[in-house]
């Protein structure tokens, strides 16, 4: 594997209150040709920002060799202020050449002295690539780099980055654009980055792996723990350091299986259109709830599923009891 270009390592961006992702690692290589993988929200154009150097991260150090052009091409290019796309193409320091900026202009079918404010979203979507384009770039970040365009301008795209001999990382929804051109993937899932180096034609397949052998892990994990939960409701004393430190590895080993979080998916809620008259009102099945108490008493067991169904009805009045303060009562009186 070619050393990397370009590089962030130990990645982290605060949003709100919160981290978006924190540590994270991520690296491109000269030739490299990445499809950037994940739902909506998960930071995917914040990610390409950052590789792109637009803002800075809350943590982590970014690696660039010198003199590595990066050219980010993005979702909604800024073309407030330039009165037709000529304007907007050729300003700034970092300005393509003009004759280049026209030959890929005419390529993609682009009247770049179109007044840019009454420019239509196709036209300042090819006005943005003609720019990114012609600037000679090492390294490209592609941000939805197919929206607004028609066939004929998508098909160019595709074979000008086959030809290309630089590196690029793109977000798209285009299914079909990722797996004719991308090589490596990186797949942004609950907080992490993965890599692999199969293109996004080879996506479906290799999350189904990982999400495969993360249930393997969690069913052992679940079945070590039965174990020494077992061991734990036989009654232990804590004065035996062999038995503080077996207590100590099943707090670290709930930990463990408390981070692991499952595959996103969707909650299926309906309202049903039942006859006033109905005496059943909330009718839940399979649902589960946790407490976790680490800190107190070891004879505790920390969760509990509430497997259904579980039914009520018109008028009932109930009250929930966290078992983790039943449980500490219970212990306390003896």
């Amino acid at each position: 594997m070619a050393a990397p270009i370009l590089a962030y390592e130990n990645l982290g961006v605060i949003q709100g209150s919160g981290w978006l992702f924190r540590g994270l690692d991520i690296h491109v290589g000269p030739r490299d040709r990445l499809a950037l993988i994940g739902r909506n929200g998960a930071g995917k154009t914040t990610l390409l920002k950052l590789l792109g150097g637009k803002i800075d991260s809350d943590e982590g150090r970014r690696t660039i060799v010198p003199g590595t052009r990066v050219i980010q091409l993005e979702q909604e290019p800024a073309m407030t202020g330039f009165a037709t796309l000529a304007d907007y193409v050729l300003a700034g320091e970092d300005a393509p050449q003009r004759h280049e900026a026209e030959a890929i202009a005419d390529q993609l079918g682009i009247d770049l002295t179109r007044e840019a404010a009454k420019a239509s979203g196709g036209e300042r979507r090819r006005a943005a690539i003609v720019r990114a384009f012609a600037q000679n770039p090492d390294v490209l970040l592609l941000d939805e780099p197919t929206n607004h365009l028609d066939i004929g301008a998508i098909e160019w795209i595709e074979e000008w980055l086959q030809r290309f001999r630089g590196a690029f990382v793109v977000i798209s929804h285009d299914r079909t654009f990722l797996t004719k051109l991308t090589k490596q993937t990186l797949w942004m899932d609950r907080g992490n980055l993965r890599r692999a180096e199969i293109g996004f034609g080879g996506f479906d397949a290799w999350t189904e792996q990982v999400y495969a052998d993360e249930q393997r892990n969690a069913e052992k994990l679940d079945a070590k723990l039965k174990l020494e939960e077992h061991w734990l409701l036989r009654g232990v004393t804590g004065r035996r350091k062999r038995n503080q430190g077996r207590l100590t590895k099943l707090v670290e080993m709930r930990a463990e299986r408390a981070a692991m979080v499952g595959p996103q998916g969707a909650a299926n809620l309906t309202i049903g259109s039942d006859d006033a008259r109905s005496k059943v009102v909330i009718d839940a099945k399979h649902i589960s709830k946790a407490f976790w108490r680490p800190h107190h008493h070891p004879r505790f067991v920390a969760a509990r599923d509430a497997q259904g169904p579980h039914r009520h009805r018109r008028r009932e009045r109930r009250g929930q009891i966290d078992p983790a303060q039943a449980a500490h009562r219970r212990v306390g009186a003896r």
